[in-house]
This record gives structure tokens, sequence and C-alpha cells, in this order.
């Protein structure tokens, strides 16, 4: 099964340059690879696409209505430094250790689920801390339930921080 994705992203700025608006779409191709024999033993392959897209748009008006309801909140300007790499699954320069920082809200070098959960549920509010915690394990290599900067980082990269958000393991 190959996987391939196109995600497109549009931030909006007020005249003094404040995000005010961010958009992105996301577009998911899959395209998984079948084998079946016939009597006369010839093999054949098929190839079936499946598409899904995923659009997300979110303001900064609606987003303080949203934590209004939450404790323990990103504000707005620090949820979308987090946002970026989490759902276009690459970063530039120093995207990704921000928004790790930005995560590890308690300094301890690591993100714990409770930390992890002040971003999510904004974006996903079927998601629980189970549920959470199943993604993690797929990044978490010392088995510590909380994910260092290298585990983070291949969350990121291998796309399962888009699943999260976009709902879908």
């Amino acid at each position: 099964m190959d996987l391939e994705y196109t995600v497109t992203e549009n931030i909006h700025r007020n005249n003094n340059g404040q995000v005010v608006q961010i958009d992105y779409q996301f577009e998911e191709t899959t395209i998984v690879e079948t084998s079946s024999s016939s009597s006369s033993s010839i093999t054949r392959q098929n190839k079936e696409k499946r598409n899904r897209t995923y659009n997300a748009t979110i303001t900064r008006t609606q987003y303080q209505n949203l934590v209004r309801h939450l404790s323990n909140s990103l504000p707005f300007d620090a949820f979308v430094d987090v946002l970026r790499p989490f759902i276009m699954g690459f970063y530039s320069s120093d995207e990704l250790q921000r928004a790790f920082y930005i995560l590890d809200r308690d300094h301890s070098g690591s993100i714990h689920i409770n930390e992890l959960s002040s971003f999510l549920p904004i974006l996903n509010d079927t998601i629980d801390s189970e549920a959470l915690k199943n993604y993690v394990r797929k990044v978490d290599q010392n088995f510590d339930g909380k994910m260092n900067y290298d585990e983070f980082r291949a969350l990121v990269l291998r796309g399962i921080g888009r699943d999260i958000i976009c709902n879908h393991l």
C-alpha cells in the first residue's frame, strides 16, 4: 500500500501581520495493490486508488470561543506554531523545535499526554487520552508513555500527527 498526500496551507493576516485565519486542505490518495491468480497460473496485479480530502479552517475568533471552555489551552499564535508541522508532516528551520517547546509546558524535555491534549481537542474533539496513548506508542521508543524530541519528530514526519487531526488510524 502506498500513500500519497498533498497539503495546501493558506494563512490570512491582518494589517498588523497577525494571523487571523488559517486554512488547510489535505488530499490523501492510497494505492492498494492486490494480486489474484487464475486457474491458468497467471497472476494479475490490480491497483485501486482511494481518495480522501480533509479541510480545516480556523479563525482566531473561532479558536478563542472554543478554548474559552477548555482548561490549559494554548494561545492562538502558539496553536498555529504547533499546528503547521503537525498537519503538514514536515517542517522548516526551527519550526518543529518551537512546536515541541510550546507543547512541553512543564519544560521536562518530553511531551506528556496531558500536554498533547492541550492542543488536539481543538481540532479533534473526539480524541480521548486512551486514543492519544495509542498514537504515542507508535513512536515511543523507550516505552515511557511520553515523547522526547526525537519521538515527537517521528510522530510529525510519519504523519501520525496528521492522522490524529484528521481522525483516522
